[in-house]
């Protein structure tokens, strides 16, 4: 390993090289004062040491050719990681560029503030903003200001998300939020929350043992506090995301290019609802806690008559994976006003395509191989905008690409979420 060297606004920053990949670890995007204050643009004309990763911090990691220089106009990924807003770095190894920089992609790993430093809501905050949101955008303001000084092409930017990376991706679509920082998104298992902050607020004020819950008060609370805080909070909305930007409403999103996707069996895992499918109990919990998830109470038969054609042995794993992700991915095909396109995507001989497990196959990280399957697939959307299938038509034949998590055995399937669209609530009650 030797050094790498890019001076460009920010400053000039010193990453790693094995002559292949050069890597800047954990470069610094922004300055925040405090926990719960605005995140403003990080001082520029720094000299910044990136050669070792920093996974806690704010900040971001960029991947590149090792050949690459300021005017090859290479593609950019930037990748928003996920964690239920709770937990995640910028340095997600199942994330990592290097695949792609092999092939000629820069890529950009964004790291933001989570729990209720990234995403308690105050008086004084504008609209359908969200700090942790916010710091996203940014670090796509500073991809704007620098990435061609790494050889990136500030005018291609592919914006991907997986689970709560996927719900700030598609936030950050909105029209309040826009401004052409980002081309076209890939949103991997969007989450969003079936109620607002605003809503929850009397769980959090609950969760601090009544204290009042202000941007000074908060900051005025020791880390440890807020953590055990949020645990209790977190509890209490133990069947949904418990923090995160709300509601989805695919009517404000601008006409960007957006590919949504799902796992088919996105939540076989979950604790609860495997406990129950090994039970024999997955019917049952559907109908218990179905409503509290969004599901019509006349509709519980109709949805497991469904869920038992798929895989009658893992209903409740199915149920929350539905309620949870595969809800908003049909939501988001359904009713966003610019092309979208989706994709559904089952287990191969190697993954089973449970939540999260497509995040080492679309970036080509071990055991799947640079360039082969859905890597290979995300680094021409990435150069090209083309998905390669037909967009999600709400009127027509709702066509959906189903493909394994090998990028094989690639099909076209007709509405296959029609199911879920039938039996949720069209707006989730307040939980």
């Amino acid at each position: 390993m030797h050094t790498a060297e890019v001076t460009c606004p920010a400053g000039t920053i010193i990453g790693r090289s094995d002559g292949t990949v050069d890597i800047f670890h954990s470069v610094p995007y922004s300055h925040i004062s405090s926990d719960f204050a605005d995140a403003e643009p990080a001082p520029r004309g720094l000299f910044i040491d990136t050669t070792a990763p920093q996974p806690d911090t704010i900040a971001l990691t960029i991947t590149r050719p090792a050949s690459a220089n300021d005017s090859d106009d290479l593609p950019v990924i930037a990748y928003i990681h996920g964690g239920r807003f709770e937990h995640g770095t910028h340095e997600d190894p199942r994330a990592a560029g290097y695949a792609n920089a092999t092939q000629g992609i820069i890529q950009v790993q964004i790291g933001y503030r989570i729990r209720f430093e990234g995403f308690a809501r105050f008086h004084d905050d504008e609209p359908n903003h969200y700090r942790g949101i916010d710091d996203c955008a940014l670090a796509l303001e500073w991809i704007q200001h620098n990435i061609e000084s790494f050889g990136g092409d500030p005018t291609n930017v592919t914006l991907v998300g997986q689970s709560a990376g996927a719900t700030a991706a598609l936030w950050l679509t909105r029209r309040d939020h826009y401004r052409g920082a980002f081309r076209r998104v890939l949103a991997m298992s969007p989450s969003f929350p079936r109620a607002s902050y605003e809503q929850r607020r009397p769980s959090v004020q609950a969760a601090f043992f009544g204290m009042v819950v202000t941007r000074h008060n908060l900051e005025k609370t020791s880390k440890a506090r807020r953590k055990a805080a949020y645990k209790r909070y977190r509890t209490r909305h133990i069947l949904d995301i418990a923090l995160g930007p709300a509601p989805l409403t695919p009517r404000d999103m601008a006409e960007v290019d957006v590919v949504v996707s799902s796992t088919r069996d996105e939540f076989y895992t979950q604790a609860f609802a495997a406990q129950a499918d090994r039970l024999g109990q997955g019917a049952a919990m559907v109908r218990a806690i179905g409503p509290a998830m969004g599901l019509k109470r006349d509709t519980a038969s109709y949805w497991l008559d469904h869920a038992r054609a798929i895989d009658p042995k893992h209903l409740a794993g199915r149920f929350v994976g539905d309620a949870s992700v595969r809800r908003w991915v049909d939501h988001v095909a359904e009713h966003a006003p610019g092309r979208v396109w989706q994709m559904e995507l089952v287990d191969d001989a190697v993954t089973p395509a449970y939540h999260s497990r497509d995040i080492r196959p679309m970036f080509g990280n071990n055991p799947y191989v640079a360039g082969d399957g859905l890597n290979g697939w995300l680094v021409h959307y990435a150069r090209t905008g083309a998905p390669g299938w037909p967009f999600y038509d709400a009127t027509g034949a709702r066509l959906v690409r189903r493909v394994n998590l090998s990028g094989k055995n690639d099909t076209e399937t007709k509405n296959p979420l029609g199911y879920i669209r039938d039996s949720f609530t069209d707006l989730p009650p307040e939980v």
